[in-house]
């Protein structure tokens, strides 16, 4: 009931899974060859008799060590069905969910990024890294005419996930939100449409071209924005190149007009449809020493509730940018900095997501200091960006 697609076309069972083998490619063959290839439905061979397909390897793992699986999660959303499996393990390619990523096109060039995942990231790269983009194009994408060749599929269409580069910017994304707001049925009960979408973005804009994007989202059952953000002020400007604070506050305050903090209540706010927004701050060893002047800044702002409107990760790559490749001094500072203000925070779920941070920065590096240095000045002379960071955390 779900395709997934990366900014090359590749295609796997979900965005976190291994690649298939021989990797399938929807720049080579169709929607309906992939859904229903031998690998497929292999796949769901796998599944439906217990045993263990290697792509999933990750979700396994988690489940063998006691944590929960994305797996698990999705099995257990009661949005979606169980369609009816052929004799042949292959199924009517009416998705229920997708998450094709158009493309790598991004207006940002944040410093723990890469190419891959940013178009923007294409001149310094040729220049951090010279063979690794040997014969690359500035702009990785699926082919043009791939929106056109999914509609027929989504007649069952019940939620979307859009990540990027950046969505917002994408035409391909412009081009499947408008097909669907244009020609999904309006609900009579709740006079929106019945589509859930989840996006993550940077927020850098609120229109595609003339068309504004809030307006759209009003018209959706639940739209809900994952907002990456990694600091503000120089911080955040520093580590996300590209991204502007009045811009992100301006933009801010026009979402704040109609959505809510993810489990925060309506308010005074009267709609028939859900429109929640939280935030993604992936720390690195630029923001680590930031992250209780930004919850504060959010707080102050009323951009959030409570903590729990903030999911905080940590990069563990690439190395310039982890925590475990600190100096023995700057992670002393950073446990004496988590200790003094942690036990200001009421969260459990952030407590949690902290004392992961400080578990993973005292894992073993895997990059020396002066590897992450070197790497860092290089960049910083490259885009003419510096950042002043407290004396500890340069020793």
């Amino acid at each position: 009931m779900h395709l997934c697609s990366l900014a090359d076309g590749q295609t796997k069972p979900c965005g976190i899974a291994e690649e298939f083998q021989p990797i399938m490619n929807l720049n080579d063959i169709s929607v309906e060859e992939i859904f229903n290839s031998d690998k497929m439905k292999e796949l769901r061979k796998d599944m439906m008799t217990g045993k263990r397909n290697k792509v999933c390897e990750v979700c396994y793992k988690k489940e063998d060590e006691g944590e929960s699986s994305v797996r698990q999660f999705y099995n257990s959303n009661e949005l979606w069905h169980h369609p009816e499996v052929n004799d042949d393990y292959s199924v009517e390619s009416q998705f229920q969910h997708i998450d094709i990523r158009f493309t790598n096109l991004c207006n940002f060039k944040c410093r723990m990024c890469g190419h891959d995942s940013s178009s923007h990231w294409y001149d310094d790269s040729k220049i951090m890294e010279p063979e690794f983009m040997k014969g690359r194009e500035r702009v990785i994408s699926i082919r043009d005419n791939i929106v056109d060749e999914l509609i027929p599929h989504l007649k069952g269409i019940k939620s979307i996930y859009f990540a990027g580069g950046e969505p917002l910017i994408m035409p391909g994304h412009f081009k499947i939100l408008r097909w669907l707001y244009n020609n999904m049925p309006i609900d009579e009960y709740n006079d929106c449409r019945q589509l859930r979408i989840h996006y993550n973005t940077n927020l850098s804009i609120t229109k595609f071209e003339e068309t504004d994007l809030v307006e759209m989202w009003k018209g959706f059952k639940k739209v809900f924005l994952s907002i990456s953000c990694d600091g503000i002020g120089e911080i955040g400007e520093y580590q996300r190149t590209g991204w502007n604070h009045d811009i992100f506050v301006e933009n801010m305050h026009k979402v704040r007009k109609y959505f809510i903090p993810y489990g925060a209540k309506l308010g005074d706010k009267k709609s028939t449809n859900e429109l929640h927004y939280n935030f993604q701050f992936t720390t690195t060893i630029w923001n680590v020493h930031h992250i209780f002047d930004f919850i504060k800044f959010m707080k102050e702002n009323k951009f959030i509730k409570t903590t729990d409107n903030i999911d905080f990760y940590y990069a563990w790559q690439p190395a310039h940018s982890s925590l475990n490749n600190l100096t023995p001094a700057a992670k002393e500072s950073v446990r004496k900095l988590f200790k003094e203000n942690m036990k200001r925070i009421k969260s459990k779920k952030t407590k949690g997501e902290l004392n992961a941070m400080l578990a993973f920065m005292d894992t073993i590096p895997n990059a020396t200091p002066e590897y992450v240095k070197e790497y860092n000045d290089k960049l910083d002379n490259l885009r003419n960006s510096f950042l002043k960071l407290p004396n500890e955390m340069t020793k």
